[in-house]
């Protein structure tokens, strides 16, 4: 064995992460969460965008990310050899892209490093996305047995789609997404003290949405069915997410055409989601499309039910802990908000015996260890595939 080799044996796994943004979402965080694990591999991220969100985050933890502020074709282009130089740089031994961008993008050039990569995929439906992400969609789908050593899939509904696009002529599997269970938990202490600061009556009952203003996480449906059970019951509905406070004039407009302005507390982006879920009597998602919705499995592990539209995974998340619906189906939604409100009210100890199960369900089948060990598993196996490469070649 050579000194070279015997290096690389003891030194730690290094992943290099490529991702197009790192705003707060579902796989933005994934990505967070195993960065900051501290398992003894070293991270870096590359991002395509600019500063955001968990930018300053990564950093305080120590792991190195690099911006490329693209925000163009133009800019694309000329930054192509740019990002190829930093990938080279970092002397990574596997390459984690993030969602459909950086999948294409960083897979072609992976191939010109001899780098392996795995790709990530957090999308059931391509049908909400901007038309250029639908091409980069579709363009991963005709290049994956030549691109992609792996493709990971969050998500079963997600990998059934995937493969009639192609996706599943390549090496992979689905890895469902993982929850620290300590991070969301009850509270009954901070679940009062939520609630009082909100300024809540006493009998209020608190539903909330953690979403962001998007056409596919259909808000204007949540907002139609609060406004059909109107004053029959004491409703209060927390909107939680980007674009969902006072100053979209959009979401105003829709508060008011609903009718339920009254009702909504619009907070917009908050950091303190694991005190806000405990809060909650209900958690609504309202999507049209879904792959893993993580907010649906914090609030679980909150003790706080859900009610659901039927898309994605959901159906798998909250089984007989919640209620689920149709998509675009207003009058649907209400009748659940209604049935949680009566159950909490006149079946207390029913309600008790939902919110034990709703967090029983996912500490049992969604934990984060189980979710990392996995990412964890394709990394050293594609970093020990290239390196066997490397020495018969």
């Amino acid at each position: 064995m050579t000194e070279q080799q015997e290096l690389e044996q003891t030194r730690p796994l290094r992943v290099l992460h490529l991702v197009p943004g790192l705003a707060l979402g579902g796989a933005e965080t994934l990505l967070y969460a195993l960065a900051t694990r501290g398992s003894g591999i070293e991270h870096q991220v590359i991002c395509l965008g600019r500063r955001d969100w968990y930018s300053d985050r990564l950093e305080e933890h120590g792991v190195k990310v690099e911006h490329l502020a693209i925000h163009s074709l133009t800019s694309a282009a000329s930054e192509l050899a740019g990002l190829r130089a930093l990938m080279r740089r970092a002397q990574a031994d596997v390459l984690q892209t993030w969602m459909y961008r950086a999948n294409v993008v960083g897979g072609v050039i992976a191939r010109t490093l001899r780098l392996p990569v795995a790709w990530s995929i957090h999308a059931s439906s391509l049908a909400p996305l901007r038309f250029s992400s639908r091409l980069f969609g579709y363009a991963g789908g005709a290049i994956a047995p030549w691109v992609s050593d792996y493709v990971i899939n969050c998500a079963e509904s997600s990998a059934q789609v995937h493969r009639r696009l192609g996706y599943s002529r390549a090496a992979g599997a689905v890895i469902h997404n993982g929850y620290d269970v300590h991070a969301f938990c009850p509270d009954e202490n901070a679940r009062e003290a939520t609630r009082r600061s909100l300024g809540l009556p006493d009998d209020s009952f608190l539903i909330g949405s953690i979403s962001r203003w998007d056409p596919y996480k259909d808000i204007p449906t949540l907002l139609s069915a609060i406004g059909m059970l109107g004053s029959d019951i004491p409703l209060r509905c927390m909107l939680i997410g980007g674009g969902l406070d006072s100053t979209n004039r959009k979401l105003a407009r829709a508060l008011d055409g609903a009718g339920c302005g009254i009702s909504a507390i619009p907070l917009g982006r908050r950091a303190d989601l694991a005190d806000l879920a405990r809060a909650m009597d209900l958690h609504v998602l309202s999507s049209a499309s879904e792959a893993f919705p993580n907010v649906v499995c914090e609030t679980m592990l909150s003790g706080t039910p859900n009610a659901v539209t039927d898309v994605g995974d959901t159906r798998l998340i909250v089984g007989e802990t919640g209620w689920l619906v149709p998509p675009h189906d207003p009058e649907a939604l209400a009748a659940a908000i209604r049935h949680a409100w009566l159950e909490r009210n006149t079946r207390p100890d029913e309600w008790e015996r939902r919110r034990a199960a709703a967090r029983q369900r996912i500490a049992e089948r969604f934990t984060f260890e189980r979710m990392a060990q996995a990412y964890e598993e394709v990394w050293r196996k594609l970093a020990r595939r290239s390196q066997v490469s490397v020495d018969d070649a």
